[in-house]
């Protein structure tokens, strides 16, 4: 998977920019603030169809401006790819992948994946649990999309759901035939989230392993909102998600909300058998972060054959030697795109491209 050439016309702090990367290492530099992380959410788009920053697609167009475009050239093992995405004020934005309209981002993930990582990531062992659920979500629908239109529709559902139970008097047979809907979605979205936690989980404890020179076992658990279901098929767990939405009906009225299902789980982390939440120290939770980005890395690799363009957004100056070396021995035959404000410490070579960015305005 590779990245190749980035256009960018309104799009943030940026007026008009042609980026073209290479297929190895490409260090975009500069002080705070000049637009850096801007060019890694340009790239972001184009796999999820959204923003991994801006909850409006509005935030994204240069102040002054009516719309932003966007242009990536990118290819798989297989073929090249052309897209393009016009974003409004005040309607929805426009995707194409080879001049075809993509009419729901679910045609669009999978397409082109990355791994993204920044430094809001270090916090997601000791965060709530949103972000976690995220950081699944995003991994799982770029290999399988039909989980990403299973959680879209999941969403529909949940806020029908609120919106009823809100209501004084809520329609108790319409709620039971949410609740039926729901029930069959949510089993087929936790089926997916078991499955791909233990994967990563296997990959992310050999790293952890590595890193911490065989002093730190990591697991990895998954919390779901049924209880335990290891070794349930779809069906099974539908079934265990019907009773556990019988029996919390008349909770969910009180709370006038809904509180069963797939968007109250969570996922938890151990250090040789201790809650890391709890006990780890922030050297060992960044650790447990870098494994898991690097084990989804792996999983794509696996998966797909081929290796996920990484996106590394500043992340360098908040790791330690140690991990900032683990990460780059990781890292091999893929494309990468790194920020940073300061190029010392990487060994650039005819492999290495350089941008320097300032106020919106690309040199490299």
């Amino acid at each position: 998977m590779q990245a190749k050439k980035l256009i960018l016309k309104s799009f943030r702090n940026y007026e008009e920019e042609v980026i073209g990367f290479c297929p190895d290492v490409n260090i975009i530099h500069g002080d705070n603030a000049q637009g850096k992380t801007n060019i890694l959410e340009a790239v972001y788009l184009f796999s999820m169809g959204k923003s991994n920053r801006a909850k409006r697609d509005a935030e994204l167009i240069r102040h002054g401006d009516e719309m932003a475009t966007l242009a990536l050239d990118f290819s798989n093992s297989q073929r090249d790819f052309q897209g393009e995405m016009s974003i409004f004020r005040t309607r929805r934005k426009n995707i194409t992948i080879n001049e075809l309209p993509v009419r729901k981002n679910s045609e669009l993930v999978g397409k082109f994946r990355v791994v993204y990582f920044g430094p809001e990531y270090l916090s997601l062992v000791k965060e709530g649990p949103k972000q976690r659920r995220k950081n699944i979500d995003i991994l799982i629908s770029q290999l399988r999309p039909n989980y990403f239109s299973a959680l879209s529709d999941l969403k529909k559902l949940i806020e029908s759901k609120n919106a009823l139970l809100k209501m004084d008097k809520p329609n108790i047979a319409m709620l039971d035939i949410l609740n039926e809907k729901m029930s069959g979605l949510s089993a087929d979205i936790i089926k997916y989230r078991q499955e791909y936690i233990e994967k990563i989980g296997s990959l992310s404890a050999e790293l952890q392993r590595e890193i911490s020179g065989g002093k730190e076992e990591l697991k990895i658990n998954y919390i779901s909102c049924v209880g335990e279901i290891e070794g349930l098929s779809s069906s099974e767990l539908k079934e265990k998600l019907v009773k556990k939405l019988e029996e919390s009906k008349q909770r969910e009225i009180d709370y006038r909300e809904s509180i069963i299902g797939p968007h109250r789980e969570d996922i938890e982390y151990y250090i040789n058998d201790k809650e890391a939440k709890l006990f780890a120290s922030q050297g060992q939770q960044k650790t447990i972060v870098l494994s898991q980005k690097l084990a989804e890395v792996q999983l794509m690799n696996h998966e797909t054959g081929e290796m996920p363009v990484l996106l590394l957004d500043d992340i360098m100056s908040e790791l330690d030697k140690k991990r900032q070396g683990f990460i780059l021995k990781n890292i091999g035959r893929m494309q990468i795109i790194i920020t940073c404000t300061d190029i010392d410490g990487f060994d650039i070579d005819n492999k290495t491209k350089l941008f320097f960015v300032e106020n919106g305005k690309i040199k490299g």
